[in-house]
């Protein structure tokens, strides 16, 4: 019976027996295998195939003596080797998905399913607005008609305040232009008093369109339809070359 503090190591792929041993190592320092079975109550057949499951991982290490001995590695180095797995396991299932997936995928004529939906009221529409703007990996164009409140313009700092790489236009009327420069001096502004809407889209394939209504409320219209966000990239980029530039 694994204890539930180190029941996260199970879905991380070791047996019971492993994270038995792991324990072992851990409350009871450097041992030989035959202490670790003692221990940790492992069948000694079986605790070879745990210690060498764990060395492959670099999650021990072999002390060279007679018998060997055994001990953890520093919970520093587990993490560091157990983050250049992931990394290592995601890049190869990445080229996997490319190489072995998509083309068959593609092949068959078949398109990915993409949603459109409707956003209605200042509030919602400003959330769905930054997290669009958080889902960016490249580049974001943003499009500002209406002088932002304090609270969406904070939402959207924060959204961008861990994007160091992230490239950032943003359009903006005449009267914000300063305001808007200062508080996000990462982003290339320019000023344009003459939008239709606004809104965002992300690495030109996700969009949230801003429309504001008569009654002075707010809908958008959000989707990652390609041809819908390749309209409104386009639409943004007309916008941005007859606009103000600012230095």
């Amino acid at each position: 019976m694994v204890e539930d503090r180190f029941r996260v190591l199970l879905k991380l792929g070791l047996t019971s027996y492993d994270v038995k041993v792991f324990q072992a190592l851990l409350n009871g320092g450097l041992m030989t295998a035959k202490e670790i079975s003692r221990y940790s109550h492992v069948p000694y057949p079986k605790i070879y195939i745990s210690l060498k499951k764990l060395a492959e991982m670099k999650w021990i290490k072999e002390e060279k003596s007679w018998p060997s001995r055994y001990y953890l590695a520093s919970p520093d180095e587990i993490l560091m080797r157990f983050k250049e797995k992931v990394k290592s396991d995601l890049e190869e299932f990445e080229s996997f998905i490319e190489s072995s997936v998509r083309p068959v995928y593609n092949s068959r004529g078949i398109t990915e399913k993409s949603d459109v939906w409707l956003v209605n009221g200042y509030m919602a529409v400003m959330e769905t607005v930054i997290e669009a703007v958080k889902l960016a990996k490249e580049e974001a164009k943003i499009a500002l008609p209406f002088e932002p409140t304090q609270s969406f313009f904070k939402g959207l700092k924060d959204s961008l305040s861990d994007k160091k790489d992230l490239k950032v236009k943003v359009l903006v009327s005449s009267k914000s232009l300063s305001y808007i420069k200062k508080e996000i001096p990462k982003a290339e502004v320019r000023a344009r008093d003459s939008m239709f809407g606004g809104g965002v889209i992300s690495d030109s394939r996700t969009v949230v369109l801003m429309l504001s209504m008569p009654e002075g409320d707010y809908t958008a219209i959000a989707s990652n339809h390609p041809y819908l966000a390749m309209l409104a990239d386009s639409y943004f980029n007309y916008l941005w070359e007859g606009a103000e530039t600012i230095v």
